[in-house]
């Protein structure tokens, strides 16, 4: 049975791992990523804008109040509306990609700290390694996202795109977007935390098991000499 320090330790490695699944599933679920105010301008240099809301898979449009164009855009799908921006797609895509490569690192930690929360550690795979490579995986993959979300959008220009696609119009011509990036992009931030916490307990349970191994196997000479004699 595995001592009480260890089962609480990989315990609360677990609860931060559970954690850092939610907030990840969380993050591919929900459309509040980046709330945009895109400026249009239409013959004679007349100008309004365009609102769009959107996320990973889905978007809307709140209002078009652009010259010659009106009303509102209807729900739409993302990696839809950038058929025609390849280096966009490409860019989104990967986005994807990592946050769904960093959930299956934060399943895989969750559940080697949660089984080696009841047993005693094993010292491959399924021990302390296992939960390093799977945490480390869970850590850097999000911030990946992170970087390379923004870089999609005030780069190369994402809402922009997005719009351009929906309104699709000659007379309209779109230009400086104003983001706002959503409570779904930062929920990326704890989710990187919780699994440097687990890293982080993780490694003090190991360094605290090394130091108790180790004092109990000191060699003899160390032994005061009125105990040796006998």
């Amino acid at each position: 049975m595995p001592t009480v320090r260890k089962t609480v330790m990989f315990l609360g490695g677990s609860l931060a791992n559970g954690g850092s699944l939610i907030m990840i599933c969380a993050v591919l679920a929900t459309k509040e990523w980046v709330s945009a105010v895109i400026t249009c301008k239409g013959s004679a240099n007349h100008t309004g804008n365009v609102t769009l809301e959107y996320g990973l898979f889905e978007g809307k449009g709140e209002h078009i109040f652009c010259p010659n164009v009106g009303g509102l855009i209807q729900s739409f799908k993302v990696l839809e509306s950038l058929e025609h921006f390849g280096p966009s797609k490409s860019l989104h895509i990967t986005v994807i990609t990592c946050l769904c490569l960093g959930l299956l690192g934060s399943i895989c930690s969750f559940g080697i700290t949660l089984y080696n929360s009841f047993s005693n550690p094993y010292e491959t795979y399924l021990g302390p390694l296992g939960v390093y490579v799977c945490s480390s995986v869970s850590a850097i993959f999000p911030f990946f996202s992170m970087v390379l979300f923004v870089v999609n959008t005030e780069v190369y220009h994402l809402s922009v795109k997005m719009a351009q696609n929906k309104i699709d119009s000659p007379l309209v011509t779109l230009s400086n977007a104003k983001n706002s990036i959503g409570y779904s992009y930062y929920l990326m931030i704890p989710a990187f935390f919780c699994n440097l916490f687990v890293i982080i307990i993780i490694n003090v349970y190991q360094h605290a098991s090394y130091t108790q191994k180790k004092a109990q196997q000191r060699p003899v000479e160390d032994a005061p000499k009125d105990v040796m004699m006998y």
